[in-house]
């Protein structure tokens, strides 16, 4: 009998301590940048699935990729231009931290003006701009207005975007893997199962990839694969989470 009892209790616990991810769903979101320079980008909203577009401010194709994306069922995203530790040309729509708090939200207001349907952002490079934390708050508080969500691609290691995000209360999340920095297939396979393991291990994960044949052929062939490996792909929305701490009272007082 004794054994009997030791034998159930051991089950139970293995069961109570299992992780989350064994017990639930994963879920995955896919996020596929630099949308709207080439034509050829059309082509990404012909994807399969729930799949998050960040589409890139006043380029050739912007506006008639969102619309279409949009009504294939997809997610559009604000891929905001910000500066880079290197100083990468940024294109247009860019945001520096030579620019004031008023110039970062004016700008970024003609960015989301411009591309239709947006309901959340992710930063394109910002390896600097995402370290200085008065310029990133003038973005988030644009998104506290706006009520928007925020993607930290973190192309630093020394980002402040999440920490501010959850002080603002802006939805946030960041980037777990980049899928295609190679587009060799070996590479590919590799970036997607660690995209798969993060997710069945933590219960969610995002992958960050672009519209290059190679990503978009590989990417057409896994997606449907992923619900028959425990994992549902979701828009990046699902897996950005509010913030549980209270505004404070120098926010409050400004938002009045």
């Amino acid at each position: 009998m004794r054994a009997l009892i030791v034998t159930i209790f051991v089950f139970v616990s293995a069961f109570l301590t299992a992780p989350t991810a064994l017990s639930a769903n994963a879920r995955v979101a896919i996020i596929i940048d630099d949308i709207g320079n080439n034509r050829s980008d059309l082509n990404a909203a012909l994807l399969p699935g729930n799949v998050t577009f960040a589409v890139l401010p006043f380029t050739p194709h912007a506006r008639s990729f969102a619309l279409r994306a949009h009504h294939q069922g997809k997610q559009i995203m604000l891929h905001a231009p910000m500066q880079a530790v290197r100083g990468n040309r940024l294109g247009p729509g860019a945001l520096t931290t030579e620019m004031s708090s008023a110039e970062i939200k004016l700008e970024l207001q003609r960015a989301l003006d411009d591309v239709p349907y947006v309901v959340g952002v992710n930063n394109h490079m910002g390896s600097y701009f995402t370290q200085v934390e008065s310029s990133m708050r003038a973005v988030l508080e644009t998104l506290q207005y706006k009520q928007l969500y925020f993607i930290d691609s973190r192309t630093s290691e020394f980002s402040v975007a999440e920490q501010l995000a959850e002080e603002l209360q802006v939805a946030t999340n960041h980037r777990h893997v980049f899928l295609d920095n190679d587009v060799e297939l070996t590479y590919l396979q590799q970036q997607w199962q660690q995209l798969i393991d993060q997710a069945l291990a933590t219960g969610e994960a995002i992958g960050i990839g672009h519209p290059y044949p190679e990503t978009l052929a590989f990417l057409k062939q896994e997606i449907p694969k992923l619900e028959a490996q425990g994992i549902t792909l979701v828009f990046a929305s699902e897996l950005a989470k509010p913030s549980k701490k209270p505004l404070s009272r120098r926010l409050l007082e400004a938002s009045e």
